[in-house]
């Protein structure tokens, strides 16, 4: 086995619990790794303002993947080191789609999420949210009147375009209407959701791009994950792991597997695969 100097971990389903919180035993599995000097990093479909407080506290999370691979910041610093965005024509296609659908749509934009004002409200009263996802519409959202004409005014390119959740009978007509556009790449975190990113954009992109600027080379670099936006973060690692709770599309690429999130399988990873003993 290798000595790898990288760690790149996927939050939801994998270095955190269903509550979204960092376990004691993988904050001190992390912390171990760190002493070792490992440089870890968060990689990751959420935007930079939704990172947990219980991972940015910990002193040595330098280094961040977002918006799966959109963007990758410093938290040193703020500044952001590689970015592979939507232009704002093309989140302009997207939403002229997406407006026909009774739908909770967001945007990542600058490491901040946008939302048509009213939709918190619409989401429990009209578009049917589940109850499992009331966590994930705890953002700092700046809320606008109409997401297609704030970003055709301002002409920011988004990182992503997110839809949180899709009801069974959406799902498939709203992903074939937006895979005809090769333009852009469609992953799902979870079954119930829909994710937006640029052609070329993903986990496995930004991990290079970083590698290249720290210089550590993929052999060095484990990365673990569970689902369909990890997949070309695992091609790319040296050494990829599946959480027990992975899909079985991420199982077969991976090279190793661990438990599952409920039984802390990143914890058991990093202390089987990452730390020098």
């Amino acid at each position: 086995m290798g000595e790898y100097k990288l760690f790149a971990f996927d939050l939801d389903g994998t270095m955190l619990g269903k509550d979204g919180s960092l376990s004691p035993k993988g904050e001190k599995a992390l912390t171990a790794a760190a002493a070792q000097g490992v440089e870890l990093v968060p990689t990751t479909g959420r935007i930079l303002g939704f990172l947990p407080e219980s991972l940015t506290r910990l002193p040595f999370i330098r280094y961040v993947v977002t918006s799966n691979g959109a963007a990758v910041y410093d938290l040193s610093s703020g500044k952001r080191l590689y970015s592979c965005l939507l232009s704002w024509q093309l989140a302009v296609e997207v939403l002229d789609i997406l407006r026909e659908y009774p739908i909770f749509v967001e945007i990542y934009a600058q490491g901040r999420p946008v939302l048509r004002r009213g939709d918190l409200v619409r989401a429990w009263e009209e578009y049917g949210f589940p109850e499992r996802k009331r966590m994930y519409l705890k953002k700092d959202y700046l809320q606008v009147q109409s997401l297609r004409q704030y970003i055709k005014e301002t002409q920011i390119p988004p990182e992503k375009i997110n839809l949180p959740y899709l009801p069974e009978k959406l799902r498939g007509e709203i992903k074939e209407r937006l895979s005809q556009n090769k333009n852009l790449k469609l992953v799902s975190s979870i079954f119930d959701n829909l994710e937006i990113n640029a052609a070329g954009c993903h986990k496995g992109a930004a991990l290079a791009a970083l590698g290249e600027i720290l210089n550590i080379s993929r052999e060095n670099t484990a990365a673990i994950g569970d689902n369909g936006n990890d997949r070309e973060m695992l091609e790319y690692a040296g050494l990829s792991i599946a959480m027990g709770n992975a899909t079985e599309e991420i199982k077969k690429i991976a090279k190793a597997t661990t438990a599952s999130c409920e039984e802390d399988g990143a914890t058991l990873a990093i202390e089987n695969y990452i730390l020098r003993r």
